[in-house]
C-alpha cells in the first residue's frame, strides 16, 4: 500500500546513509536522499538506500513530513536557515548532531510557525566514515537520545521515538539539550580524547605483536574524523574540560599510588573501579520512564 509520508535525509554519510537503509518500510514512506557528493548520490540510488536523490536540500525537503539532517554541526543550522519557509506545514525536523545546546537554540530561533524540531542522537557509528560503510543494522540495540525543544510538541516527539524504535534502538532516553551535552561530554567526548591521547604520543618501540584486545578497544576510535570532531569538541568545551579535569585527577591517583609503591592504595583504587563499573553496567534506561515523557 502506497503512503504519502515522505522522509528526507540530508547528508548520506555513514549515519545518514544507515538511517536511510534502516527506515525502509517506516510508515511505508518514500525516502529522499540529499548529498553534495555526486558519487554518494549515485551509490545511494543504485543500492536502493533511497527512492529519490537530490544535490540540493531545498529540493529534497519538498513535501517531506520528516526531515533528518545528518551533516556536520556547522552545517545543520545553516540548512534550516536556508530553507526557512520551505518546510511543509506540520513537518518534523530532527538532526543527529552529537552536541545539542547551541544547535537547538539556533534552530528554534529561525523555525517557521507550524514546523517542529526534535533533536536526536543515535549512539552508533564506526571508526570509518562515508556512505560505502552505511548499513541498516548499525542501530541494532544502540542507545538513542531524544532532546525535545521549545519547538517540539508531543506528536513530534512521539514520531522521533517511533523512528528510533523502528531503526532498532534498544535503549532510548529523553533529555534536555543541556543534560545531553553534559552527559555526552563523559560518555563520548572524553572517550575520544582519551583514545587520541593514547595515540598522540606513543611508545615508539611497540609493534602489533605486543597488542591484544585492551589496546584495540582503547584506541579503536582514534581513527578519527578530524573535521567532525574538531567541530564537536568546540561545541561543548566547558563540559569536556570538566570531564578532562575529573579524568586527570583519576590518573593522578593511579600515578601516585604506583610511583609511591602504595600497594594498599592501588588495591583500593582498583576495587573502587570494579564497583563503579558494575554500577555503570546497571544503569539501563527504563522504557516506561522514556514513554511517560511522551504523554
Amino acid at each position: 500500500m502506497e503512503s504519502d509520508f515522505k522522509i528526507a535525509v540530508i547528508g548520506l554519510g555513514i549515519i545518514g546513509g544507515s538511517m536511510a537503509y534502516a527506515l525502509h518500510g517506516f510508515r511505508n514512506a518514500k525516502i529522499a536522499g540529499c548529498d553534495t557528493d555526486s558519487e554518494t548520490l549515485r551509490l545511494a540510488a543504485e543500492r536502493g538506500a533511497v527512492d529519490e536523490v537530490y544535490a540540493e536540500s531545498e529540493m529534497a525537503i519538498q513535501d517531506a513530513d520528516l526531515v533528518i539532517i545528518a551533516t556536520y554541526p556547522d552545517s545543520i543550522v545553516k540548512i534550516v536557515k536556508d530553507n526557512a519557509g520551505r518546510f511543509k506545514p506540520g513537518a518534523v525536523i530532527t538532526d543527529i548532531c552529537g552536541v545539542k545546546s547551541r544547535v537547538s537554540k539556533e534552530i528554534e530561533a529561525v523555525l517557521q510557525s507550524g514546523v517542529y524540531y526534535v533533536g536526536s542522537h543515535p549512539m552508533a557509528g564506526k571508526e570509518v566514515e562515508g556512505f560505502t560503510n552505511a548499513e541498516a543494522g548499525l542501530f541494532k540495540d544502540c542507545g538513542f537520545i531524544i532532546t525535545p525543544s521549545s519547538a517540539s510538541d508531543k506528536k513530534s516527539v512521539r514520531l522521533i521515538y517511533e523512528m528510533a524504535e523502528y531503526m532498532g534502538a534498544g535503549k532510548i532516553a529523553v533529555s534536555t539539550p543541556y543534560e545531553h551535552d553534559e552527559i555526552i561530554a563523559y560518555t563520548s567526548d572524553l572517550m575520544h580524547v582519551a583514545a587520541c591521547g593514547l595515540c598522540l604520543d606513543f611508545n615508539q618501540n611497540m609493534n602489533l605483536a605486543y597488542t591484544a584486545g585492551a589496546f584495540r578497544d582503547c584506541t579503536r576510535i582514534a581513527l578519527i574524523n578530524p573535521k567532525l570532531w574538531t567541530e564537536l569538541f568546540m561545541e561543548n568545551p566547558e563540559q569536556i574540560v570538566n570531564e578532562l579535569d575529573r579524568y586527570m585527577r583519576s590518573l593522578e591517583s593511579f600515578r601516585d599510588a604506583i610511583n609511591n609503591k602504595d600497594e594498599k592504595k592501588l588495591f583500593s583504587l582498583l576495587e573502587r573501579v570494579r564497583e563503579n563499573k558494575l554500577d555503570i553496567l546497571g544503569r539501563v534506561p527504563h522504557k516506561q520512564a522514556a514513554e511517560r515523557s511522551l504523554r
